[in-house]
């Protein structure tokens, strides 16, 4: 299986842990835990990627593909009160998440093509 599909599919369980954290904790608290969740799964998907970041975006979107359309249909369907409470909150932590994760993967997977084997 390819690492777009395993990206969806993690896409769909942040559905899952998003909805599970946002009704028992909070909003505040779902999205910390989505920030987190989307950077380690972007993370363990870009791992060993120099150029993360510009080369894994198929990635990174299949990642971000279920909250963009969770937002999108909350457009279509609820309130603004209530899309402006829950969007954001919902949305920019797994943007932001998404990014960090390639960021960081790319950045480690620079370090370790710089330093010399040991032996």
């Amino acid at each position: 299986m390819g690492k777009t599909w395993i990206a969806f599919l993690l896409g769909v369980g942040s559905f899952l842990v998003g909805m599970f954290v946002g009704e028992s904790a909070g909003l505040d608290a779902m999205a910390v835990v989505l920030l987190l969740y989307f950077f380690a799964c972007q993370l363990l998907l870009s791992r060993g990627h120099a150029d993360a970041l510009s080369k894994d975006w198929r990635i990174m979107l299949a990642l971000d593909s279920i909250p963009v359309v969770v937002v999108l249909i909350m457009i279509a369907v609820e309130k603004q009160e209530v899309i402006l409470s829950q969007g954001p909150r919902f949305l920019l932590p797994t943007l932001a998440g998404t990014v960090a994760g390639a960021i960081v993967a790319s950045r480690t997977a620079k370090r370790a093509a710089a330093q010399p084997l040991k032996s």
